[in-house]
């Protein structure tokens, strides 16, 4: 057998072998799911109607791998928002790290929004949608779940924007470029009547010791 035979062969084997690899994988994944539906099928009908629909329980719950499942196996509010982002990058995830909620996420508040908090968790549909808790009629509904107190036009925001000088951000952007300026301004201020503060007093000593 030629050396270029033997390289044909080779690449045979390896395209069946990786087909083979896919097939148990498929079958693995499609098992674990079942196992999943028996107790939590009301999640699996709502993931089913879904934009995750192409998705698996595990493809989110990744340290899920047996039954009984550990300790702690429900997401806290850090692990939901890194679960979303490690597929919503970009603009998404970038835009609520960078908002009040994300912030205050990250340094560990219980209260504060996470993606799944306005777009649902097993329920998650476009904004489009009728159904959906971001759909433009529901968002005021989907805010008053945590703003109970919230004005009429609470929700007329936009939570998904970059902070540049035009478009949704540009209010924000140039309300943050304000209060940098007006607190360096603040502090230039205050470092200067220090100096001419001290020079005063310098100037009072020097006086006085003269004066003796």
């Amino acid at each position: 057998m030629s050396r270029l035979d033997n390289q044909r062969l080779w690449r045979v084997f390896s395209i069946i072998t990786l087909l083979l690899l896919g097939v148990v994988c498929t079958a693995t994944e499609a098992q674990a799911q079942v196992n999943c539906l028996q107790c939590h099928g009301d999640e699996g009908s709502k993931i089913r109607s879904s934009v995750h629909s192409f998705l698996s329980c595990t493809s989110c719950h990744t340290n899920i791998e047996g039954f009984p499942h550990p300790v702690g196996a429900s997401f806290n509010k850090k692990e939901s928002v890194a679960t979303c982002t490690s597929c919503h990058k970009g603009l998404v995830s970038d835009s609520y790290a960078k908002s009040f909620h994300g912030k205050a996420v990250h340094l560990g508040s219980k209260k504060s929004a996470t993606c799944i908090n306005c777009h649902g968790a097993h329920d998650i549909l476009g904004p489009d949608a009728p159904a959906s808790k971001v759909a433009k009629e529901n968002i005021p509904q989907t805010c008053a779940s945590c703003h109970s107190q919230a004005s009429p036009g609470f929700s007329e925001g936009q939570e998904h924007f970059e902070l540049t000088a035009t478009g949704p951000g540009a209010p924000m952007y140039y309300t943050a470029n304000f209060f940098v300026w007006l607190t360096l301004i603040t502090i230039t201020a205050l470092v200067i009547h220090i100096e001419l503060q001290l020079y005063h007093n310098l100037r009072t000593i020097l006086r006085e010791r003269k004066g003796r």
